[in-house]
Order: C-alpha cells, then structure tokens, then sequence
C-alpha cells in the first residue's frame, strides 16, 4: 500500500510541474493536459517499479510491520507495594544528592563574583 500511496504522490508532482511549465510558455490547453496526463502515468509506473525492486531486493522494507523488540504483554503487572518501594528508593537517592550539593556549596562558600573594582584595568598602547 506505502508503494502505492508513495508512486501516486510523485505521480501528481510530476503532472503539475508538467502543467505549470506547459501553462508557462504558452501550450495549447489540450497539450498540456495530455502531456500532464502521460507524465503521470510514466512517473507513477517508474516509481512504483523502482519501490517494487528494491523491495525484492531486500534494500528497502517499505510494507513490512515491524517488529517489536520487547513484548510487554510477557511483563507481569507491579503490584502498589513494588511501585511504592521504587518510589521510596528513587526519593533516598534525590535526598543523596541533595546533600552532595549542600557539600558542594559549602565547599565554594568563599567563591566571589568579579565586580569593576576588583578587575585588571589594560590601557591600550600609544602608537609612537
């Protein structure tokens, strides 16, 4: 169905480019419905043949379902008890590194941000 939908899509591109640059420089209306009609066909056919061969090349997959890597169907429910354990447990661990980061402050507490009085002024050298 994807080749299909997909042959279609550029089928129709390649009519209206076709009829825009007929209606551009001035083709008969018959003409350019026809070429536009020809061009559909052929761009459609080319399309769906190139899919269709690098599909049984085994290049592409464009119509295959795929498969999942794990079946969650095999999983066994959790019960609340074992949610509420993870729950505790990932608490315990933001309370661990909570505290790490109280450390680490503590550790720069004599950290001190640059102000215009405390910075290196430079002059700029004189051209002699």
């Amino acid at each position: 169905m994807f080749k299909l939908g997909m042959s279609l899509v550029f089928a129709f591109i390649s009519a209206m480019v076709i009829a825009l640059a007929g209606l551009v420089s001035d083709v008969r209306l018959m003409t350019v419905l026809l070429r536009s009609l020809i061009g559909f066909l052929v761009a459609g056919a080319v399309v769906w043949l190139v899919a269709f061969v690098l599909e049984a090349k085994e290049l592409v997959g464009f119509d295959r379902n795929l498969e999942l890597l794990e079946n969650p169907e095999e999983e066994e429910p959790k019960s609340p008890e074992e949610y509420e354990a993870e729950d505790e447990a990932s608490a315990a661990e933001a309370a661990n590194q909570s505290a790490e980061m109280q450390t680490s402050d503590e550790e720069n507490a004599d950290f001190q941000p640059l102000t215009s009085n405390n910075l290196k002024h430079m002059e700029a050298p004189s051209d002699h």
